[in-house]
């Protein structure tokens, strides 16, 4: 594994100046739900992190974080119709259900997670038997990537559990995204086990000064983990997935780069420079869409010192060409309605972006679309 060493004065510094936002008053959480800046807030959602549309163009699936990622408090997984704005249960579901035969996760697997679920980062894939596919990232009551497969019935959509995988050691992943042979790349931020210092993780903190304490993990069905060789960084964030799984993207947030990894090689191919990058998403017509958090160290600490509070972290939506890399600013946004933005989905010509922190989603129009 490879490493990078942080000196502990740089730490203590790094301590102090983190201690001194606590005091900004323009780290105010949000309070109202009103609709701004060409914005609108849908108030109802509990830490919304990661969203994916549904097949059929209408539904988001989203994963509704605890309070804490280290601490695992339980969350959710819903359905959210974008025509309707009702939301409905997908995991844990409204009334029990018996776990089926299939598996898609590992030998090792020890149970479904059920109540005890603390979703993250979440990805949708139609496999090659051509059945839907969800993943999703969880750190409560284990380590572990559960696996659904989406269903539907006359009621609407469903999931049901079909298995998990077990993270190995310190491993803390952020995101997932989906082969379409059940296999995955999962990102690790750091080791969840490292020591605290004033309350935060030791290892986070080092990340932040740049030291390389995560990288990107490769899971085979049949071969189990494997790191990518060019993957490791500061924190590693967001993943996706080319569509013919050849590509791997991985957003090194404190690395402030996205990276464009060979999967087979694990070779680093490109890159581009954008800072402190969260997750990624595919627009309809083939472009990665990346929230990131433009506001300083400062910003960042008062929000991350507010867990579940409407914090106003600015962010930024950049949009980038697989291909060459090349990136382009959409959107940047600071305050009401909504800070702390993490994806940004397209549902036609909308934008829906979601939250590692707060009770809302936003809508707006996607830049460059045609007025409706």
């Amino acid at each position: 594994m490879k490493t990078s060493s942080v000196s502990p004065c740089l730490i203590a510094a790094a301590l102090m100046l983190l201690s001194a936002c606590n005091s900004d008053s323009d780290s105010a959480p949000i309070t109202d739900c009103q609709a701004k800046d060409g914005m609108q807030p849908v108030c109802t959602f509990h830490n919304p992190e990661d969203i994916e549309l549904l097949p059929d163009r209408k539904t988001l699936l989203i994963s509704q974080m605890g309070r804490d990622m280290t601490q695992a408090d339980a969350g959710s997984l819903v359905f959210f119709d974008t025509r309707t704005q009702a939301i409905t249960p997908a995991f844990p579901p409204s009334s029990a259900a018996p776990d089926t035969a299939t598996n898609w996760g590992a030998a090792d697997c020890p149970g479904n997670s059920g109540a005890a679920i603390a979703p993250h980062g979440i990805a949708l894939r139609q496999r090659d038997d051509m059945r839907w596919q969800v993943a999703a990232v969880n750190h409560g009551g284990r380590e572990s990537i559960e696996m659904f497969e989406l269903l539907s019935d006359g009621s609407g959509p469903r999931l049901e559990w079909r298995g998990c995988v077990p993270a190995q050691g310190g491993t803390l992943f952020n995101d997932v995204a989906l082969m379409r042979n059940g296999g995955f790349v999962a990102s690790h931020m750091f080791d969840k086990h490292a020591s605290q210092l004033l309350g935060m993780n030791s290892a986070m903190l080092k990340a932040m000064l740049g030291a390389h304490t995560g990288y990107v993990l490769e899971w085979q069905p049949t071969a189990g983990f494997r790191v990518l060789q060019d993957s490791y960084g500061a924190m590693i964030n967001g993943v996706e997935l080319s569509a013919d799984d050849q590509h791997v993207f991985a957003n090194v947030y404190f690395g402030d780069e996205i990276k464009k990894l060979d999967r087979v090689s694990g070779k680093q191919i490109a890159s581009a420079a954008v800072t402190r990058a969260d997750n990624l998403a595919w627009d309809d017509q083939g472009r990665l869409l990346v929230v990131a958090h433009s506001g300083n160290l400062l910003e960042l600490n008062a929000c991350i010192s507010q867990p579940g509070s409407n914090c106003v972290l600015p962010y930024s939506i950049i949009r980038i060409d697989p291909q060459s890399m090349h990136s382009q600013v959409l959107l940047t946004h600071s305050g009401a309605p909504m800070g702390a933005g993490t994806v940004a989905r397209q549902v036609g010509g909308d934008l829906y972006i979601g939250s590692f922190s707060g009770d809302r989603i936003v809508k707006l129009r996607y830049p460059d679309s045609p007025t409706p």
